[in-house]
């Protein structure tokens, strides 16, 4: 079975994916770009592949009229926005993720952003560092605040638990929320209006669909308090990146902190302000999460060949 892996890194970490494949007779070729690699470049690439380890790249019309052998996309990673299910469906083609592998990397992520934009440790190491101003912001305490959670899936439920010691209050909103977590962790399950009301500290862990793209605008963040902040660590495209640009000129909150953009690498208008911190897509970059998604990846492609039940199958972007 032929598998090409578009994902960039991929092995670099660690071989043991490369010798999952190698071990399983896998012939395999790899992204030679060095970077995220392009819809046209993935679509002269692919061949006749039967099987894509894919990362996020979208993976369009193009490529799937010139993989006629195509039958599975393996993704490493949680996020299917770049994957056309309807294509999917039209071209017999299965789709498996790895929820689970990111998962605790973009939670704790998300907690070191809400810390660093609360106490402002990037404006003050910015300030001494390239403006040689010594100067101590007042910050606002994580301990006693409203945390606001837009989705209570893995991600939203895995912060609920690393916030269990700073004696923080959760709200959160979910089109499908699971009613025994939070009532065991005492959530309070509320409208997305009264999230961005009522909530310190709003964070991002939605998916990006069409019902979720641009579910942030800058009337929805004039709802939020001046002293709020905003953390997105899901997907570009849910907060709308010049709505965001907008409400923090207009101070309508007092900072944000974004790892993930409508595109990427980014050079937008959030540059421009101190009180937003910017990270590259990095919520899953530690050495054991990657490792993780890359293994887990293989797997469903062997899993795959060998005509096993896949873990994680997808079977509608959702």
């Amino acid at each position: 079975m032929k598998a090409y892996v578009s994902t960039d890194p991929f092995g670099s970490i660690s071989k043991e994916p490369v010798n999952l494949l190698k071990y399983n007779g896998f012939d395999y070729r790899c992204n030679e770009f060095g970077r995220k690699i392009t819809s046209e470049e993935l679509a002269g690439d692919i061949g006749d592949a039967d099987v894509l380890i894919a990362g996020t790249e979208n993976i369009t019309r193009e490529v799937f009229e010139k993989a006629p052998n195509l039958k599975l996309i393996s993704r490493v990673g949680i996020g299917l926005d770049g994957i056309d299910f309807d294509l999917c469906k039209e071209y017999g083609v299965r789709v498996a993720y790895t929820p689970d592998a990111p998962t605790i990397a973009v939670a704790e992520l998300t907690v070191g952003l809400m810390l660093d934009c609360g106490r402002k440790v990037t404006e003050t190491n910015n300030n001494l560092k390239v403006h040689d101003i010594w100067r101590r912001h007042m910050g606002m305490l994580l301990n006693g605040r409203t945390v606001g959670l837009m989705g209570l899936g893995r991600i939203g439920k895995t912060l609920v638990h690393l916030l269990g010691g700073f004696n923080v209050k959760f709200i959160a909103h979910d089109h499908n929320p699971d009613i025994a977590f939070s009532k065991l962790y005492n959530i309070n399950l509320t409208s997305k209006v009264d999230v961005l009301k009522y909530s310190d500290i709003v964070s991002i862990h939605l998916p990006l669909t069409e019902r979720t793209r641009d579910y942030i605008t800058y009337e929805d963040l004039t709802l939020m308090q001046e002293h709020a902040i905003l953390i997105n660590t899901a997907r570009g495209g849910i907060v709308n990146e010049d709505d965001l640009c907008r409400a923090l000129e207009a101070r309508e909150i007092a900072g944000a902190a974004v790892d993930v953009f409508y595109e990427e690498p980014y050079d937008g208008c959030l540059k421009s302000y101190d009180n937003c911190i910017l990270t590259c897509h990095m919520g899953a970059s530690t050495t054991s999460s990657r490792v993780d998604m890359e293994v887990q990846a293989v797997q469903e492609a062997i899993r795959f060949s060998q005509g096993k039940p896949l873990k994680n199958e997808v079977f509608e972007n959702v």
